[in-house]
């Protein structure tokens, strides 16, 4: 069963769901193909709508056509022809799936969303001067190789934001680079800087054998993947403002962003969240559950019980409150990665990747990546720290499996751009982790 606790209801958020749903069933191809909106009451509540209707994954998603996810009466073949709407890949190296992507639409609901922590909310508002970001992550905007050829200023500019990176594997940027983005954070006068925490890791490092520090002026969000202990000691190092995370996608827009009282907070204007409770043991995680997903403003492939596939802990008892709005998705007390990073012990027990993360401590390796290579073995990578610390900390985590650490001299990148700190290779059917996964 998802988890509701005793939140207080937001009506106007439930009814705008339950209208974004029946809108979705009725006039996009995909879902009146499936002549799903025969099955959804026309009064009945949003549980009960929600409870009635499929789960969504990757897999179903992959094969279709993007004509297939506009509503009846739009021109697909125009709007991309315009760009107006783009296709993007996204998703880890073993989840890829390409969606339709509206730009516009993802910065107005990325700049509502992140107004829940005080800080941006005060930097968003022009309290601090123009707003102007900057944005580190696989690039988007301007791509090159490092040194020669590589986009100068104008050519990364999208509006007031900057894209600071042309360069999908940050193994290989090299010094002169690393200082320019550093330089270009002043430059640009940047008011918030956006972050993938591995590419963000890197350009930190740089910067404090530089003995220099991120010139942020407002708040930098970490989001895109999970940052590590190790991360977020490097980024103290360099940098005194306003850390936020963030959890979000490129099909969904932003799902939670923390609040200033540590929690992650849901944005309820764009998303519904369903939170499906693991049905195993979780060692080194309480209240682990699956975020599944429905839009409420994507006209253009609006996704209905879309399995995001990220892993949280749901922080029980809060209550979100924003500007006078309640909803009843519970704010949650972190994000833990993704399913398909999760390992999975003999006995059934479903170990997170921020369990093996806190298990690993501060102190411990500086980058690593634990691989689940069958039913009863993991074998890590690690730069820097101790073998045998990494050991003794995975074990109590790992009871039942064969652990075997080595040392690396760098871990690489996917091929998407995005990096894992861990990884499972034995298949996992969701319906035997989780509540409400029946057959999937």
């Amino acid at each position: 069963m998802p988890f509701d606790g005793a939140l207080r209801r937001d009506p106007e958020h439930e009814g705008r769901a339950v209208d974004a749903v029946r809108r979705a069933l009725r006039s996009v191809p995909f879902y009146v193909k499936q002549d799903l909106a025969r099955v959804v009451a026309d009064d009945a509540p949003l549980d009960d709508v929600l409870a009635r209707l499929p789960l969504l994954t990757r897999a179903r998603v992959r094969p279709t056509l993007p004509k297939m996810w506009f509503p009846e009466g739009r021109d697909a073949r125009a709007e991309l022809a315009s760009g107006a709407i783009s296709v993007v890949d996204t998703g880890g190296a073993d989840a890829r799936v390409r969606v339709l992507f509206d730009a516009k639409w993802w910065r107005a609901q990325e700049r509502r969303a992140l107004a829940i922590h005080p800080r941006a909310q005060a930097a968003l508002a022009g309290e601090l001067g123009a707003f102007r970001d900057a944005v580190l992550w696989v690039p988007e905007r301007g791509t090159g190789s490092c040194g020669a050829g590589d986009p100068g200023y104008e050519e990364r500019l999208e509006g007031a934001r900057l894209h600071l990176n042309s360069r999908q594997d940050p193994t290989f940027w090299t010094e002169p680079v690393m200082t320019r983005m550093l330089d270009e954070l002043s430059t640009h006068e940047t008011t918030a800087l956006l972050a993938d925490p591995f590419y963000l890791d890197v350009l930190a490092r740089h910067a404090a054998i530089l003995g220099r520090r991120l010139d942020v002026r407002g708040f930098v969000v970490t989001t895109r993947a999970r940052a590590t202990r190790a991360h977020r000691e490097a980024l103290a190092r360099v940098y005194r403002g306003a850390v936020v995370d963030a959890l979000g996608a490129r099909e969904v827009g932003t799902l939670f962003v923390e609040g200033e009282d540590g929690l992650m907070h849901h944005a309820p204007f764009s998303t519904h969240v369903e939170l499906l409770r693991a049905k195993v043991a979780t060692p080194g995680a309480e209240d682990v559950a699956l975020v599944v997903v429905t839009t409420l403003e994507r006209d253009v492939q609006p996704l209905v019980r879309y399995v995001l596939g990220d892993l949280v802990q749901v922080a029980r008892g809060s209550e979100p409150r924003r500007d006078g709005r309640f909803t009843s998705v519970p704010s949650i007390a972190s994000v833990e990665g993704s399913i398909d990073d999760a390992l999975v012990r003999p006995d059934g027990a479903l170990v997170t990747p921020g369990a093996i993360d806190r298990a690993i401590g501060g102190g411990g390796p500086r980058a690593y990546q634990v691989v689940q290579v069958d039913p009863g073995a993991a074998e890590v990578e690690i730069v820097g720290g101790s073998p045998s610390h990494v050991e003794q900390a995975l074990a109590p985590l790992l009871t039942g499996m064969r652990v075997t650490v080595h040392r690396a001299t760098a871990i690489g990148a996917e091929p998407s751009g995005k990096y894992r700190t861990t990884r499972r290779r034995p298949p996992l059917a969701l319906s035997a982790v989780f509540d409400a996964c029946e057959g999937v």
